[in-house]
């Protein structure tokens, strides 16, 4: 099995900062408590745009973190937040320092 990252970056709306961030600490919770989730994290950047970076242990641990009830709940106060759809793509690993690919 192969794991695979996703990373994605967003905006969230103007002045909502602090609402998202604890939206996004809300997710990391989640997603800490789901088998095949390794790496798991948010950062915010300038201008209310963040990133996201997370590591599964397959294919199957991503859809698996998708279909989650638990996740899907906390995912509803992330999506009003959001200013635009996120960029989001998935990628094979190659090589990391810190992290086992």
């Amino acid at each position: 099995m192969s794991k695979v990252a996703m990373v994605a970056t967003f905006r969230c709306k103007e002045g909502k900062n602090e609402e998202m961030d604890a939206a996004l600490e809300a997710q990391v919770a989640v997603a800490a408590e789901l088998d095949g989730v390794e790496v798991y994290s948010y950062h915010r950047g300038e201008d209310h745009t963040y990133s996201y970076f997370a590591l599964f242990s397959s294919e199957e641990a991503i859809q698996s973190h998708g279909q989650s009830e638990a996740l899907q709940a906390v995912m509803a106060s992330f999506m009003e937040l959001l200013d635009g759809r996120p960029q989001m793509a998935m990628y094979s690993p190659v090589a990391a320092f810190g992290i086992n690919i």
